[in-house]
C-alpha cells in the first residue's frame, strides 16, 4: 500500500474511536496524517503512538461546533501542506436523548459537528484538490444515516443529511476527478463518547466486546487512492471493504 506515500490526509475526530484507529493505519501505510480533535491529551497520545512507529503526523486541536474554528483548521492545513489529498470527515457526537429532553442548543451542536463541519471542510479544501487534479473525500456515516433510532433524532438528522450531501457532491465532483464516498464502520467499536481512559477502566470482558478500529484502516487507505475516474458516490461497510482489500492484490 505504498500508494499513500507522499499523500496528506486530514481526518477529524482522530483522538479516539474509529478516527484514532484509522489515523494509525493510514500513517502505517505511508500517509502524512493531519489529525484534528477536541481533546489535546488524546491528540498527544496519538502523535506519540504514530511517531514511535515511524509515521508522520501533524495535530490540530479544534472544536468542530465552532464555525470559525473549522475555517481556521482548514486555513492552517492548507498553509502548511498546500493540498490535502484526502479529507476524512469522521468526527461526530451522539447524545442519546429523547427529542423533548434534548435542549435546542444541543440539537444544533450535533448538526454543527456531524453535518455542517464536513460541509465547511469540503468547501474549504475542494479548491486545492481541483488545482491538484484529483482528490478523495470520505464521509463517515452509520446505520442512523438510513434508518431512525429512538433517542437519536439529532444524530439521525445529521447522518441522513450527510448521506444526501455526499451523494449529491459526488455527482458534482466526478467531472473534477474527485471521488466522494460514504463509509460506515461495519462492526462494533468503542463508542466515540467514551474516552480511552474510561475504556481502560472497564472490565476486560466488557472491553472484549469491541474491536480495534485499526482493522478497518485498509478500507480508508484504498478509498484514499480513488478519484473521479474510479470509485465514487458509493456507500461502504468499512470492515467488509477492508477484508476485500486485504485478500486481493491492490494494483
Amino acid at each position: 500500500m505504498s500508494k499513500l506515500a507522499g499523500q496528506t490526509i486530514l481526518i477529524t475526530g482522530a483522538g479516539r474511536g474509529l478516527g484514532h484507529g484509522v489515523a494509525r493505519g493510514l500513517a502505517a501505510h505511508g500517509a502524512h496524517v493531519v489529525a484534528a480533535a477536541r481533546t489535546a491529551s488524546e491528540l498527544q497520545e496519538l502523535e506519540t503512538t504514530i511517531t514511535a512507529a515511524g509515521g508522520a503526523i501533524t495535530t490540530y486541536q479544534v472544536d468542530l461546533a465552532d464555525e470559525s474554528a473549522v475555517n481556521h483548521l482548514a486555513s492552517l492545513a492548507l498553509e502548511r501542506f498546500g493540498t490535502i489529498n484526502t479529507l476524512i470527515n469522521n468526527a461526530a457526537v451522539l447524545r442519546m436523548r429523547s427529542f423533548l429532553e434534548l435542549p435546542p442548543h444541543e440539537f444544533d451542536a450535533t448538526i454543527a459537528i456531524n453535518l455542517l463541519a464536513p460541509v465547511q471542510l469540503c468547501r474549504a479544501l475542494l479548491p486545492s484538490m481541483i488545482d491538484a487534479g484529483r482528490g478523495s473525500i470520505l464521509n463517515v456515516t452509520s446505520a442512523a444515516g438510513i434508518r431512525g433510532f429512538v433517542d437519536e433524532t439529532d444524530y439521525c438528522a445529521s447522518k441522513f443529511g450527510l448521506e444526501g450531501f455526499t451523494y449529491a457532491l459526488a455527482l458534482e465532483c466526478q467531472p473534477l476527478n474527485i471521488s466522494v464516498n460514504l463509509v460506515s464502520p461495519g462492526y462494533r467499536i468503542k463508542p466515540t463518547s467514551v474516552t480511552a481512559a474510561e475504556f481502560e477502566s472497564w472490565p476486560e470482558e466488557r472491553r472484549a466486546e469491541f474491536h480495534d478500529p485499526l482493522s478497518m484502516a485498509d478500507a480508508f487507505a484504498w478509498l484514499a487512492t480513488q478519484d473521479g475516474s474510479g470509485t465514487t458516490g458509493q456507500r461502504f461497510n468499512a470492515w467488509e471493504l477492508a477484508e476485500r482489500v486485504r485478500t486481493v492484490e491492490w494494483v
